[in-house]
């Protein structure tokens, strides 16, 4: 597996050994592309090639390499279901190349909001677009306020855009385009989501410093999950009706137990992300969207959130982290419900869409340019639903795009007009 690791790794140090071109002025800089991006170009499409190769689930290729299936377990259960072995396998090149923003994750949409002020920009928060009426080129939000664009570029849940979308006045061929495209995205599905647990703790950073790094997984067991989990898993969102509350919770005991825990510690990357001699934990873990939504409307998920979050605390204090004990000041967290209420993000997804089915944006580094169109007409699609898969990176370079599409089509209209 390390070889294989390895192996993947040259690759990505191939993939990303220039700066995008797609970020890049070429026009300007003739000499630069000739000296350094012609060279790494074909050495790109090699590597695309080679890699296309590895597009199986991570799972199915770990069952031809690894004999022992506790050890496949630790090692798949870090990813989501069916994660193309590529894209699994290079998270752990990926993984050394994060940075922490001073401040926290969250000055980076300051940032954002800052330039697109001091550009003239406007800013409006509080409401949701409820309505889009493509003919008329009219948003309509949950104010009833209305306005009008010439080019609209749609960042969030793309289940969202097309279920609001109204086709009146568009031609007959696009109205059954958009029809049919709403169709097949209502029957798909995203990716799995996470149970977050945020712990303040009333010891000093040094402590928790001297037993793990700022940022890294851990797996209190060597068991793994396995499928034994999935049947059980499984078994339970298929017998909900008749499932007792104390069956669910004593599922959820070895699954918390057996599970795969990423553990962020903001303040070892920037002292002042907490007060002195106290320490912040976020801890998150993959978690079935379904589970949640089931006990929201069975009338108890405050009691599953806190009874995950506790065993999720014990675990921790159990093992890795005995300093936790009775040196908490406060904890809270946040489930897949809260990612899909806050962000209107389809089954509080955080990559896109589901590995486990045929996905129905553009999936081909190749054919990126072509991710952020959709079948409305004069409205983009970026985020981390307009290209699969997805995160940050993917969000960026989507944004990019589509705001380079809309400027290049006004700038015609304009010189036509």
């Amino acid at each position: 597996v390390v070889s294989f690791i390895k192996r993947i790794m040259k690759d990505m140090e191939i993939l990303y050994g220039v700066d995008n071109p797609l970020f890049m002025d070429f026009k300007n800089n003739k000499s630069y592309f000739v000296k350094v991006y012609l060279p790494w170009l074909f050495k790109f499409i090699f590597t695309l090639r080679r890699i296309g190769k590895f597009r199986m689930p991570v799972e199915e290729f770990l069952e031809k390499i690894v004999q022992n299936s506790s050890l496949r377990d630790i090692i798949d259960q870090h990813f989501f279901k069916n994660t193309p072995t590529f894209f699994a396998m290079s998270y752990f090149y990926l993984y050394q190349d994060y940075f922490y923003p001073k401040g926290g994750v969250g000055t980076m949409a300051e940032r954002v909001r800052e330039k697109i002020v001091q550009f003239g920009g406007e800013i409006e928060t509080g409401r949701e677009v409820t309505e889009i009426h493509a003919g008329k080129k009219v948003i309509v939000d949950s104010n009833g306020r209305s306005n009008k664009y010439r080019k609209l570029v749609w960042a969030a849940d793309l289940k969202k855009l097309y279920s609001i979308v109204k086709t009146d006045g568009l031609h007959e061929t696009a109205t059954e385009t958009v029809k049919a495209f709403r169709s097949e995205i209502s029957k798909k599905h995203g990716t799995d989501s996470i149970f977050s647990v945020f712990i303040a703790v009333d010891e000093a950073p040094e402590k928790f410093e001297a037993i793990s790094s700022g940022h890294f997984f851990y797996t209190p067991s060597k068991k793994g999950l396995g499928e034994t989990h999935r049947s059980e898993m499984k078994s339970i969102l298929e017998n909900w009706s008749v499932n007792s509350k104390e069956e669910v919770l004593s599922w959820l005991d070895g699954f918390c137990k057996l599970s795969t825990y990423e553990i962020s510690i903001p303040v070892l990357k920037d002292r002042d992300l907490a007060p002195q001699g106290k320490t912040g934990l976020i801890v998150s873990t993959l978690f079935e969207y379904e589970i949640v939504k089931k006990a929201y409307e069975s009338g108890w998920y405050g009691e599953l959130k806190e009874e995950l979050e506790k065993r999720i605390i014990e675990v921790l204090s159990n093992s890795i982290y005995p300093i936790l004990k009775d040196r908490i000041l406060f904890s809270f967290s946040s489930s897949p419900l809260s990612i899909e209420s806050y962000s209107g993000s389809s089954e509080g997804s955080i990559v896109g869409w589901s590995f486990e089915e045929p996905i129905p944006v553009v999936a081909s580094m190749m054919k990126v340019n072509s991710s952020v169109k959709t079948k409305i007409p004069d409205v983009l699609q970026a985020g981390q639903w307009a290209y699969s898969p997805a995160g940050v990176p993917i969000s960026i370079l989507t944004g990019k795009l589509a705001a380079d599409s809309v400027t290049k089509n006004l700038n015609r209209d304009r010189s036509a007009g």
